[in-house]
Order: structure tokens, then sequence, then C-alpha cells
């Protein structure tokens, strides 16, 4: 029985799944067949803890947990629940506390999450919704109140919160806005607060369905006081005004510099909408055939035009779209549609020359062959995309066509042999799931003497690591536990000869790790310092 836990848990940690490889422990862990019954590697089965309570139950086929099972607490509650096809979790699993509630919910697909992952607090109320896309979040994670109310609304691309983000009060009024990139935040605005007396204080926001802002209102103690602004439904400032408590005042010096235009045709009916700052075009400029429908739209920033396209009337790009550099040249041009972007997009160096080129599909993801080049027009790098994620091979090359990296991506996820060239050496070793994965080499690129040599577990060094100068002779070496440098690692230090010759003398360094921190240098006893963050 030992021997199969110790072969379930290579296989998983290979393949970089913890949670995967939880579920399988929990079938095994602390669970033995009564009498020390023999396992029926193609049937089903039962597992039972010391106490003689069943710890688990479910089918095996070639030996490993396949279709339908469950696992229990000691105490009899269950615990978890789920499907494996062909060994991998599939469907909706559950998950439940140790009273029997249920937990947590999790859609999974070929071992992956895909699909909503559901929490629940103790009195089974919904908490956090949550979707994933080849275990990635994708798409708004959705988290609650008690209530049942929506508390906040977080966006994701490819695992990462990307676009604007809403936190609720209770009462369905947005109450904080924050912008992230790539899973920075960008920036952050507290709105529609009111005070101990329930006094609208400072900046109020309402919003059109589309998410564009519709009023922008400055409050004191409940009363209008400082500038008002309002919008169109596809973000453009439609008008200021500025309130004194409450009192709408006229002639305000701060707004003669902006100049908002609206030019007609002969009939009456709008032909275009312009807005001036000090004499220069700044903002949307909003362009109306006979019949309403807007043809043209440019976006100028101190009067340079920034961008062209089409509006519809709910704030969307439609159609082709450019932007321009500060310059004024093209920076890229493509296609909108409902704001999304889709086909094929172009995008420039300031010289004029191409700096990526690639497609969208409907739903806005990179999708198929994209390019990148350097300002000088050779090729940067080239991979391809399958519903927004890496996929297949990707190959970076230096202004000078050398290839310094190329590996293969799986669902966004490194995977198989990669070679890196940074400097003078180059990297050659193998990802699983995304994450370093077993023996990892560096050369010299002078030579093609060794550089360094070391083991990874799940991205984290493991095991011996060695270092090398580049004639040879050894750097350094020790070894790592858990990511950390942990016990005695050997320095190797080389000085020329007292008598002139061109010996080189060897001297050691040794100093002593344990869990990532010195604790001997050269013999010595090292008193580590105060780490802060220790102090409750």
């Amino acid at each position: 029985m030992k021997g199969l836990v110790q072969k379930q848990y290579k296989i998983m940690t290979s393949r970089g799944k913890l949670l995967a490889f939880c579920l399988l422990i929990t079938v095994y862990c602390h669970a033995q067949p009564p009498g020390n019954q023999n396992i029926n590697p193609n049937g089903y089965n039962k597992f039972y803890y010391d106490n003689g309570k069943l710890s688990s139950e479910g089918t095996m086929r070639d030996g490993k947990p396949d279709g339908y099972w469950k696992t229990y607490f000691p105490n009899g509650k269950l615990k978890s629940e789920g499907n494996r096809k062909d060994f991998k979790l599939d469907s909706t699993w559950k998950f439940y506390d140790e009273t029997g509630k249920l937990a947590t919910e999790i859609s999974y697909k070929n071992d992956k999450k895909n699909g909503y992952r559901k929490s629940y607090d103790k009195e089974g109320k919904l908490v956090a919704e949550e979707n994933f896309v080849a275990d990635l979040k994708e798409g708004y994670s959705n988290y609650y109140y008690p209530s049942g109310k929506i508390k906040n609304k977080i966006p994701y691309i490819n695992g990462k919160e990307d676009g604007f983000a809403f936190e609720y009060s209770e009462e369905g009024n947005i109450i904080t806005l924050t912008e992230y990139k790539v899973g920075f935040m960008k920036s952050q605005e507290k709105i529609n607060r009111r005070d101990a007396n329930s006094l609208k204080q400072g900046k109020w926001k309402t919003f059109y369905e589309n998410g564009n802002p519709h009023f922008e209102l400055m409050y004191l103690n409940d009363t209008l006081n400082g500038f008002s602004k309002e919008y169109n439904p596809d973000g453009t400032l439609k008008g200021i005004s500025k309130y004194n408590m409450g009192v709408l005042e006229k002639d305000v010096p701060e707004l003669s510099a902006l100049d908002m235009r609206n030019i007609y045709y002969e009939d009456g009916r709008i032909k275009s909408v312009e807005t001036y700052k000090d004499g220069l075009p700044e903002g949307t400029f909003k362009y109306y055939d006979t019949t309403g429908k807007v043809t043209d739209a440019k976006i100028y920033k101190d009067g340079v035009l920034m961008a062209q396209g089409i509006f519809d009337e709910m704030g969307k790009e439609q159609g082709q779209w450019k932007e321009y550099h500060p310059d004024g040249t093209l920076r890229w041009e493509g296609e909108y549609k409902d704001g999304v972007k889709v086909g094929e997009w172009k995008y420039y160096h300031p010289n004029g020359k191409k700096e990526q080129q690639g497609r969208y599909d409907s739903k806005g993801r990179p999708t198929g062959s994209w390019k990148w080049y350097y300002e000088s027009g050779n090729l940067l790098r080239e991979e391809n995309y399958e519903k927004g994620l890496r996929e297949g091979t990707m190959i970076e090359y230096s202004d000078s066509g050398t290839v310094i990296t190329k590996g293969d991506y799986l669902e966004g996820q490194k995977i198989g042999p990669w070679v890196y060239q940074l400097g003078d050496y180059k990297e050659e070793g193998e990802y699983v799931n995304g994450e370093r994965q077993g023996v990892w080499k560096h050369y010299y690129l002078s030579n093609g003497k060794l550089r360094f040599e070391g083991n990874y577990i799940e991205g984290q060094p493991e095991g011996k690591h060695k270092y090398y100068y580049e004639n040879g002779k050894l750097r350094a070496e020790g070894k790592y536990a858990a990511g950390k440098k942990d016990g005695e690692w050997t320095y190797m230090f080389y000085v020329s000869a007292e008598d002139g010759s061109d010996t080189l003398l060897p001297t050691v360094l040794l100093i002593t790790y344990r869990d990532g921190q010195e604790i001997k240098f050269d013999g010595t006893t090292v008193v580590p310092l105060l780490d802060i963050s220790d102090i409750q």
C-alpha cells in the first residue's frame, strides 16, 4: 500500500496538480481495508480509518482512481465527492466541512478547473463565484455579502486582474472603482460614500448600462458643492457646471477655457459635436450623417489626434479604428465589433515599422499566429495562440537573428524542453505545467562548458546545485530543500600565487544554511537579524 501512495505522489507532482494530488492522498492516507484485504485494481474499493470509519470509496482502474469517488472525515461526514474521467478530474466536484455542509463546488475538465468555483459560508450562502478556463481565472469573479447582494466584481484575463473592478455597498451603489492592468492596480477611486449621519460626501457617480459614467457629482453634507459633469452614453463629455452649496454658479472662470460646440446641418439636425480647450481640439469629436447615425469619431489630446473610428449609440467601438503616437504616426489599426477587438490587427513603432501583427477571435482573444518585430524591422518573436492562450512553439530572436528563446506552450503554460540565451550563457531544461521540473543546465557560450547544474521540482530548486567558472573549475555547490538553501554550501575562489607564477590557488569559503538563512559563516555562528514580520 505504501508503494502505491509513493507512485501516485510522483505521478501527480510531476504534473504540478497540487489539488489533484491532495485528492489522491485523501483516498489512500490513513485508509486501510479491514483485515488487510487485497485492493481490487479494477473495481469498487472501500478504505477505512484506523478507528474503522469509512475513509473513501470508489472505483479503481489499472490500480488508479477513476469514476465517481467519495471521501469522508473521521467523524463519518462526507468530505468530498466527484468524478474522474480517464483518471482526470471531471465535471463538478463538491467539498464539505466537518459538519457536512457544502463549502466549495469546483467544475473540472481534463484535470483542470473549467467553469465556476463556488464558495459558501457556514450558513450555506454563496460568498464567491469565480470562473476558470484551463486553471486560470477568466471574466468577472463575483463576491457577495451574507445577504446575497453583490459586494465585489473583479475582472480577470488569463488569470490576472485586468480591467475595472467594482465594490458595492449593500444598497447596491458602486463605492470603489479600481482599474487593473495585467495583475497590477493602476488606480483606485472611492465614490458614492455616506458619513456616519448618512449624508452624501465627496464624489458620487451614476452609470449607463454599458458601464460608461452618466453623472459625476460632488457633495458636501448632502448638498451639491463643486463641479458636476454629465456624459453621453459613448463616454464623451456633455456638459460641466459648478455648484456652491446647492446654488448653480454662472460665468465660472474655470470653465471658460472649455468650449463645447455643436455643428448643425441646414435643416437643424446635428452634424458634429466638438470640444476645445484653449482653442485646441480636446476629447472626442463625433460626426453624424443626415439620419443621425455616427459616421466617424476622432479623439484629441492637447490638439493632437490620438485615435479615429466609429462609436455606436451605446458608446462601443465599431468597425475600423486607428490610434496614433503623440507625433502623429500610426500606432495601431484594426477592427472592433461591439467594443471587442476582432480580425487582423497591426501595431507600429514610432518610426513607422511594424511592431506586431496577429488576429483576435470573436471574443477579443488572440488567435493563430502572432509576430513581433524590432524597430529595425527584424523579427523579434513568433508564437501561436488558441482561445487567448499561447499554444505550440514560441521562438524569440535577437536583432541579429540569433535564436535566444525557444520552447512550447500547452494551454498557456510552458511545457517540455526550453532553451534560453542570456548574455554570455544559455539555459536548458524542461517545464511541466508551467514550472521548471527536473535537471536544468547552463552553458558558457564562449566555450560550451557547464556553468550550472541543478534540479527543480514544481518550479522550486531541490537537491544539489553546482556552479562553475568559465574555465570549468567549481565555483559553488550546495543543496536546496523546499526551495531554500539548506546545509553546508561550498564557495571556491582562486587567487594568484605569491611567487608571481600563473598558478591559481583555491580558497574555500563554507557557509551553512538552515531554511534559507545563514547560520554559520566559515565556522562562525551567525546571529540572524530579527525579522519584524515575525512579531505579532
